[in-house]
């Protein structure tokens, strides 16, 4: 069957952009799409994201003016838009908060906001278990409306990266959500010999300074900064200790990239990182342990292959678009739009 039809509203910058619709081939349903872009007023005003909040109008409207039985939303407060434009425009269409993640959790007036039009989503979708239980009490949300499933992609393609030559041979460190740079490079200061490369935004850098063996390259694109990654030997994704769970995108794209890694041990990155099999966890702020798995893995080229290699058969297995698409297919067919 089907004459399902689902409104995908998202920010993205890539018009082609199809979410999963790839993996619903035939009989499944109608996928329509509202893409959120950006508009020259959004420099002039800064209080409120107008793309964002005209995007989610534009979603609304076209579940409406579509019928559609559900509206797919991608990220929090694009999330919290769509849910207010539903109950003003009275869209019958579900609402579906996926990719639901905070940098971190909003508190006061703005927790308050958030907590009365995330009541009007239907369902929610998140990339670690844990955090169905921080937004489930953050936002008063039975917890029965989250679901977890692994962050899916395809193997990252990449673009010519712009590296000195002699910075080739390093230990490559990515993203800028919840990231403790500090402890990276207080371990870097004590391996001078090993070279890393940061790719990272300019506030991951205030306070910082940088040693002779750390190289910075900031707001790069991401094809840039997977190529950096498939050069580097391994990667370290350095986490603050914070509520939210960061890090899952650059997680992944190592690990379908082969690479080992060295992760500060968290609850949001518990359901990929497996220690010893497919990954070396560390203390959040061990700034010696730190420096000790960097040097470990740094000269064990045969561990730093084996990590590599299971992270990848971890992420072939789990955290592909296929598996998005079976998440989201096995909500349909609880709503009842698609057979089991």
């Amino acid at each position: 069957m089907s004459n399902t039809t689902v409104v995908c509203c998202a920010e993205m910058t890539d018009p082609s952009w199809t979410w999963i619709a790839s993996h619903f081939p035939g009989v499944g349903p109608k996928f329509v799409f509202a893409i959120c872009r950006r508009r020259r007023i959004d420099s002039y005003v800064r209080a409120v994201n107008l793309s964002r909040v005209l995007g989610a109008l534009d979603g609304v409207m076209k579940a409406k003016r579509v019928k559609a039985d559900v509206l797919v939303t991608h990220g929090p407060a694009l999330a919290a838009w769509c849910a207010l434009f539903s109950w003003l425009l009275r869209s019958r269409s579900i609402v579906l908060a996926h990719s639901f993640n905070f940098a971190s959790v909003p508190r006061g007036l703005k927790r308050v906001v958030f907590r009365t039009l995330l009541a009007r989503v239907d369902g929610f979708v998140v990339f670690s278990n844990v955090e169905r239980e921080i937004y489930s009490e953050a936002f008063d949300i039975p917890i029965e409306r989250f679901d977890f499933v692994h962050w899916g992609m395809a193997p990252p393609a990449t673009t010519p990266a712009t590296i000195p030559a002699e910075d080739y041979g390093y230990v490559a460190a990515i993203g800028g959500n919840g990231r403790d740079y500090q402890a990276l490079v207080e371990a870097a200061n004590v391996l001078p010999d090993i070279k890393f490369v940061l790719v990272v935004r300019p506030e991951n850098l205030d306070g910082l300074k940088l040693p002779a063996n750390v190289f910075a390259r900031v707001d790069i694109g991401f094809g840039e900064a997977m190529e950096i990654l498939r050069l580097a030997r391994f990667m370290v994704l350095p986490l603050n200790p914070g509520e939210v769970p960061c890090g899952h995108i650059t997680l992944v794209a190592a690990m379908h990239l082969g690479k080992a890694i060295i992760a500060t041990s968290s609850p949001g990155v518990s359901d990929y990182v497996q220690n010893e099999k497919n990954a070396i966890s560390v203390k959040a702020g061990a700034v010696d342990e730190l420096a000790d798995a960097i040097r470990r893995l740094w000269v064990d080229g045969a561990l730093c292959e084996k990590l590599g290699e299971q992270g990848r058969l971890f992420a072939a297995a789990n955290c592909t678009e296929a598996g998005v698409a079976r998440q989201f297919r096995s909500f349909l067919a609880s709503r009842g739009f698609l057979d089991r």
